[in-house]
């Protein structure tokens, strides 16, 4: 069972109108009222992106409990102010105007292609901008990497439990503005494999 968070912004609440998507959560769980709700009954959980930071400093523990029980957590967008353990966070300088230049290009790199996440999405897909990238903990696996060889997405098994998944990329927000074309097929992609797991 699949659970998503969200914060009630309108962004997310056009999002969550769309119902080609509705088939990637069960349930949609709301920041402020996360004590409320029963994590155990849900085997995943996605974290929206642009959640209010303070509340979810204020979960934090609730959400460490979640994947020390051997569960996947799934982050989107940008992982500020230190909130959650073992994420390194660096800011960068947002392009938004690579694919309007004569032979532009945003340069990143796919890694361990044989993720089977790599059947669902493409490198194309993931390719639109990024707010900043991520230095993986020893023993987690970047699929997407920018020069340099820091990660824009990466699947942590080594430091809990359960799974962590972190990715700078923040397809809820561009779908619920209705922009950036790429963000649709990815967060497809990245619903077909979560439920492919949940059959296995």
């Amino acid at each position: 069972m699949i659970g998503i968070v969200t914060n009630g912004l309108p962004f997310q609440k056009r999002f969550f109108a769309e119902q080609e998507f509705h088939y990637l959560y069960d349930d949609i769980l709301h920041i402020r009222e996360l004590h409320r709700y029963n994590l155990e009954n849900y085997d995943i959980l996605i974290l929206s992106c642009r959640l209010d930071i303070p509340h979810l400093k204020r979960y934090q523990s609730q959400l460490l409990t979640f994947i020390e029980s051997g569960k996947r957590l799934i982050m989107f967008g940008e992982i500020l102010d230190n909130w959650f353990p073992t994420i390194d966070w660096e800011d960068s300088e947002v392009n938004f105007s690579w694919w309007v230049r004569d032979g532009g290009d945003l340069p990143m790199s796919e890694q361990n292609i044989t993720h089977p996440l790599f059947k669902f999405i493409t490198l194309g897909d993931m390719k639109w901008h990024y707010h900043g990238s991520f230095l993986p903990p020893a023993g987690a696996q970047s699929l997407l990497d920018i020069p340099g060889g820091r990660s824009l997405f990466y699947i942590d098994n080594v430091s809990f439990k359960g799974e962590l998944v972190v990715t700078t990329l923040d397809p809820m927000f561009h779908i619920g503005l209705g922009f950036i074309d790429q963000s649709k097929p990815f967060l497809h992609g990245i619903a077909k494999w979560l439920r492919e797991e949940e059959n296995k």
